[in-house]
């Protein structure tokens, strides 16, 4: 059974879209305050660590409503977001579907992923150049080709800005999966042979809707456990992995603030 049900689905308008719900919101007096230009999408743990700096973070609840937590950078003046999500691509689908809609122009998605290939180690940078698409969000915007990728230009600026950081990033394809505890020696080996260098949960899906919608996104993806090496247990380091994603996050915080000058 292919995904969506109906063929071509991808080409029919929707019945209720992101600006509907955001026009429903504001009639019944909801008011999201300032937009910020860009916004970094994070995935498990870095809401805590914002909450904990209200002199560097300021908390907004009224901006993307739904799942996740939304902060704004008090460096930036207010024109960089972050929303703090849980795992999975159907919630951040939905929530960039509503920020796009409220007028934000940039993202940048930041989260952790599986390393595929054995030389890999827990807190490796990798900067996505694309997503093989083994979810079922990104079937509902495009056509189902097999990779879908991220914005060019704003993943080139990422990446200088990361290895600007005297960060040591690597650059490839990642494989976007809705089931975490279903990954199999096969498909790893399948991927990795195809040159695959992570797996993780939302990128094909972000990837998708920002292409359907018009806006740059790019993505980078801290490892916080290797996977590749068949022959043993995962190697695993969630905090090594958890300091690396929040030093990422502050690189795009001053790449999307940057971009905002610019504009």
């Amino acid at each position: 059974m292919a995904v969506p049900n109906l063929p071509g689905k991808y080409q029919f308008a929707s019945i209720y879209a992101a600006s509907d719900f955001v026009g429903h919101l504001r009639t019944s007096g909801w008011d999201p305050g300032k937009v910020p230009r860009g916004v970094i999408f994070t995935y498990g743990g870095l809401d805590l660590v914002c909450a904990a700096q209200p002199e560097h973070y300021t908390m907004n609840p009224m901006l993307g409503p739904g799942p996740g937590r939304f902060f704004t950078a008090n460096s930036a003046d207010g024109n960089v977001g972050i929303c703090c999500m849980g795992i999975g691509a159907p919630a951040v689908a939905a929530q960039l579907e509503v920020l796009i809609c409220l007028g934000v122009r940039e993202f940048l998605s930041l989260g952790t992923a599986g390393g595929l290939r054995p030389e890999q180690s827990p807190g490796d940078v990798v900067v996505l150049t694309g997503a093989v698409r083994d979810e079922g969000v990104s079937y509902h915007y495009i056509a189902p080709d097999a990779l879908v990728r991220p914005d060019d230009r704003l993943t080139s600026l990422l990446r200088e800005r990361l290895v600007g950081r005297d960060m040591s990033v690597a650059a490839g394809s990642t494989w976007t999966t809705d089931a975490p505890y279903r990954e199999t020696a096969e498909e790893i080996e399948h991927y990795r042979d195809e040159g695959v260098l992570t797996v993780e949960m939302e990128a094909a899906a972000v990837f998708a809707v920002a292409a359907a919608r018009g806006v740059p996104l790019a993505s980078a993806v801290v490892l916080d456990a290797v996977i590749g090496n068949l022959t043993r247990a995962p190697a695993m380091d969630s905090a090594a992995a958890f300091r690396k994603l929040y030093d990422t996050l502050l690189v795009g915080i001053d790449l999307l603030a940057d971009q905002t000058r610019l504009a």
